[in-house]
């Protein structure tokens, strides 16, 4: 390693994730001209977000000046947005949050981040749920936290309590869920969530330290098949949840979100001032014009019809082949068993070769699947089916 160069952070930036390296190889080919493939890889949203959107920006660009458009704002964010953001909680969730609550931010990403960064100490255990979104490892190992990775269910993907009980020890600082799952679209129940919390209530007190859950939520709105997904800070005193606008408005390149630091929370205004602490040694602010759009926008719904379509052609068409592939409850991912144990040779040599772009499953922290974002266009899943098909056929129907 050249001297200086800190070797966690030139792995993180000469190895890439699964699903940046499969992105990258899509991007190279569109910048060729080339149109004969299907990109599944990133869940960048081809549902284009809603009309009030693009009507707000314009708004706001009339009625503000430009520097409460393009200067810096507070580190946590202006605070009519963080007003909008606990009334838009308050009114659905039933909850009684104030501005004072809320840590605006560069993404979900960058509440993840910062919640990290503001709550632990190297040496730390996290607790991830796999599998898991694999950037999770990232945000853990900088801040020389351990990632302590514990199966959820192998046939539903809901928690698996008994397991997550037998990997805390006095070591553990926080637990991280995502309910919808990326990347198996799965949406934990309710009575999971709460004996979650009672188990992490009673290792608190056993441990005599605060352990944390960390709600990662910003698929939180789209669900199907009248599946309910928690407030999951109703279920656990301790929970910090990170939000995002990238999914259910369709803005992840404007990197929009929020940490929710509930009241409840122990030591509530030392760990909101941490966050924002985080915020500055990390640099995860948000930017200026678009938390004045979503001051105006939070209400607007998910656009979950959209995806409840998508999710049909694709599920329904794979199953047809003669797929194994687990019917997602929420988020816009699709969980496929590969047709060999090896998921890297499936999805980097077999599907590959009928140009079918997937991201292989050891990434995020188990063996043998493969995940499909039909966050992409209906044109895109339909005519992707032959692909599958003559994919399939390829291993002569075999599953492993």
């Amino acid at each position: 390693m050249a001297d200086g160069v800190d070797s966690l952070m030139y792995e993180f930036g000469a190895g890439k994730s699964a699903i940046r390296t499969v992105f990258e190889e899509t991007c190279a080919l569109r910048e060729q001209g080339r149109t004969d493939f299907w990109d599944f890889s990133i869940g960048n949203p081809y549902v284009p977000a809603p009309p009030k959107v693009n009507e707000t920006i314009r708004e706001v660009l009339g009625q503000y000046a430009p520097i409460d458009l393009h200067g810096y704002p507070p580190n946590n964010g202006w605070p009519a947005t963080r007003a909008a953001v606990a009334k838009n909680l308050n009114e659905r969730f039933s909850t009684n949050y104030s501005m004072g609550d809320v840590v605006m931010t560069g993404g979900c990403a960058g509440a993840i981040t910062a919640t990290i960064c503001a709550l632990t100490t190297a040496g730390e255990d996290i607790i991830v749920i796999t599998p898991y979104f694999p950037e999770y490892r990232m945000y853990i190992q900088a801040w020389k936290c351990k990632c302590v990775e514990v199966p959820s269910e192998p046939e539903t993907f809901e928690l698996d309590i008994d397991a997550i009980r037998k990997a805390i020890t006095p070591c553990t600082r926080m637990v991280i869920v995502n309910t919808p799952n990326n990347p198996t679209g799965a949406v934990y129940s309710e009575e999971s969530l709460r004996v979650l919390g009672d188990v992490l209530r009673e290792a608190s007190k056993r441990y005599q330290k605060t352990i944390y859950l960390l709600s990662d939520e910003p698929y939180r709105e789209i669900c199907y098949d009248g599946a309910q997904n928690p407030w999951v800070a109703d279920c656990y005193e301790n929970t910090i949840v990170c939000y995002s606008w990238s999914k259910s408005l369709s803005l992840p390149g404007e990197r929009v979100g929020y940490a929710l630091v509930p009241p409840s929370v122990t030591n509530h205004s030392m760990v909101y001032d941490a966050l924002l602490g985080a915020q500055r040694a990390v640099n995860t602010i948000t930017n200026s014009l678009f938390t004045r759009v979503i001051e105006r926008c939070v209400d607007l719904p998910a656009p979950v019809g959209e995806y409840e379509r998508k999710r049909k052609i694709i599920y329904e068409g794979l199953s047809d082949i003669g797929y194994e592939v687990v019917r997602p409850q929420g988020a816009f991912y699709l969980w496929l068993k590969c047709l060999e144990e090896d998921d890297h040779s499936f999805c980097r040599r077999a599907a590959a070769e009928q140009h079918l772009f997937l991201v292989e499953s050891t990434d995020f922290g188990c063996s043998g699947w493969a995940r499909i974002s039909y966050a992409c266009s209906d044109e895109t899943l339909s005519t992707s089916l032959p692909a599958f098909r003559r994919l399939f056929d390829s291993y002569g129907g075999y599953q492993w």
